[in-house]
């Protein structure tokens, strides 16, 4: 049997943490447990990471990094790499400036999706797009955003962890503000109010959108929260 790098090894952890956390809660995620999910021995979680808290450390920026992802994905074409996960903020930057930058160039399924792509006339479609690739995420993998939520409310209650709690949403406000800021310029449009003074207003409606999503299933109402913040957003613009 190969030997499993510590890279994969510390992924198919926090992929176990994730699914522990989301059905069991913070307090029942111990690394006994969540290496057992694994299918590792306690050894080998040691062996991955130092501790219980270098892992919820990691969930947290892998939870980020995975939404910052999903909002920027209508700036750019479909990338043929899975492997790359900030492939969406470098095609952003070409987008924005403008048409002499050199042709990307993309190969089988990728290349087909990327030539049918096309970047929304409207700042109002490419904010509703990102949302609702957001919404797409939380119905494709509810166990993850309710494993997220349940860390920012048990980290924010636990003495000696209210840190996380508060990188967790330092993290969504950065998340939300580069995506305003790439939206705006993309568009060529300006905003009103200052990106960093909405940004806490777009994670206050995820916020809602994701818990109502995940206490109902009703896609229709989700659908409905996302329509309301674009409103809500386009009126935070330049008047042309």
């Amino acid at each position: 049997m190969a030997r499993m790098s510590v890279e994969t090894r510390r992924d198919l952890l926090v992929q176990a943490a994730f699914r522990v956390i989301a059905e069991h809660g913070v307090e029942a995620a111990t690394t006994r447990r969540i290496s057992a999910a694994a299918s590792m021995s306690l050894a080998s979680f040691h062996y991955a990471f130092e501790s219980r808290d270098e892992l919820l450390a990691e969930l947290v920026a892998r939870g980020t990094s995975d939404e910052l992802a999903t909002f920027i994905a209508p700036l750019s074409p479909p990338s043929p790499s899975p492997e790359s996960v900030d492939s969406g903020l470098i095609a952003s930057e070409s987008i924005a400036a403008g048409p002499d930058e050199p042709e990307r160039h993309t190969e089988g399924a990728g290349a087909e999706q990327a030539a049918e792509w096309v970047l929304p006339a409207d700042i109002g479609d490419l904010l509703k797009a990102g949302l609702m690739s957001y919404l797409e995420s939380i119905i494709a993998d509810p166990g993850r955003e309710s494993a997220m939520i349940t860390l920012a409310q048990y980290a924010r209650r636990t003495k000696g962890l209210e840190h996380f709690a508060q990188r967790l949403y330092d993290r969504y406000y950065e998340i939300a503000q580069t995506t305003l800021e790439a939206a705006a310029e993309a568009m060529h449009v300006q905003w009103a109010t200052a990106p960093s003074n909405l940004a806490p207003l777009v994670v206050a409606a995820t916020d809602g959108l994701t818990l109502a999503y995940l206490s109902t299933g009703n896609r229709e109402i989700a659908e409905r929260i996302i329509d309301a913040t674009v409103t809500m957003l386009r009126s935070h613009l330049v008047s042309p």
